[in-house]
Formats: structure tokens, sequence, C-alpha cells
């Protein structure tokens, strides 16, 4: 009876973790689609970003420069999107209480390369920014830098982590349908 109790307490907290994790994800959501074409659209933001964050001296603000910008971070932006749809359908899975079965497992490895790509992406979405504000500079003040940062490689570790984890959950899925089988 205590047991039963238990497993019941655990799920509901389980449920509970994961409307709260879905949730954020929708803020998330929200925020990824927002903001970037309201930070491209004041040039004052864009530009004290640019000279605080991305080292950058003499920038150019016009339209097409900040287009540049908004269009260089759109593959980011929509991997991170999916990214977020994978948690959402993830904790979905979890909140229903499948745990060990192949779909929460899939939605996992998803997370895992959305992670992945999104760390090849951010840095080529960083160069082509910078490159979009400078590319009206003189000659000899544009610049092309290309970079990783430890968040770029967080992203790498992370989805690496995801990965391993999305396959030992498809070997735990497919260890719980061999022992049902048997009862």
């Amino acid at each position: 009876m205590r047991q039963h109790q238990e497993a019941q307490n655990a799920r509901a907290r389980l449920a509970r973790l994961a409307r709260w994790v879905r949730l954020i994800s929708a803020l998330m959501a929200v925020l990824v689609l927002t903001v970037p074409p309201l930070f491209w659209a004041q040039p004052d933001w864009v530009a004290e970003v640019a000279r605080r964050d991305w080292a950058l001296g003499t920038v150019q603000l016009d339209p097409m420069a900040r287009l540049g910008g908004l269009l260089a971070g759109l593959p980011a932006s929509a991997m991170s999107l999916w990214a977020l749809w994978q948690v959402w359908q993830l904790f979905g899975c979890f909140g229903r209480g499948e745990l060990l079965s192949l779909r929460p497992a899939r939605h996992l490895g998803r997370l895992g390369w959305a992670l992945l790509m999104l760390m090849a992406l951010l840095p080529l979405s960083d160069t082509l920014v910078r490159l979009a504000l400078t590319l009206g500079n003189p000659a000899g003040q544009r610049q092309l830098v290309l970079g990783l940062s430890t968040y770029h490689l967080l992203c790498l570790l992370t989805g690496l982590v995801m990965l391993a984890l999305s396959r030992v959950m498809r070997e735990a899925a497919r260890v719980a349908d061999e022992n049902a089988a048997f009862v």
C-alpha cells in the first residue's frame, strides 16, 4: 500500500514538473520568435550590444545592415525552436507517465541533435551578424570573425549527453518490452 502511494506521489511530481517545463519551453519559444525582430528594429539597442558584447567599433545601422543581422540569426532561431519543440514533446510524454518507451527516447535524441546543430549554427550566425554590421564600413574596418565560446562548447557537450541518454532510454525501453512479453 505504501509503495503504491509513493509511486502515485512520484507520478504526480513528475506530471507537475512536466507542466512547468512545458510552460517554460512555450515562454522561451515566444521569446525566440519576438526578441530578435524587436532587437533588430531598434538601432540604438543594436549599437549598444555591438559595442559592448561584440566588440565592434564602427557599425552600419541602416535598415539593410539590420535586416542582414536578423536574417543571419534565423537558422539558429529556427533550430532553437525545434529544440524547444522536442523539450515540449519529451515532457508531454513524461507528464503522461510515458517513461520507458521509444517516443520519449526519440524526442531526447532529437533534442541532442538540435543542440549539436545549434552548436554549429551559433558561431556561423555570430560571424554573419558581425559581417552584416560592418560590410558597409570602409576597407580595413570590416570584420569577419569566427569564434567559439564556452556556451558553444556547452551546447556540444549537452547535445552529446542527450544523444547518449537517448540510446540508454531506447535500450531500457527494449528491455522493458522484453520483460513485459514474459509476463
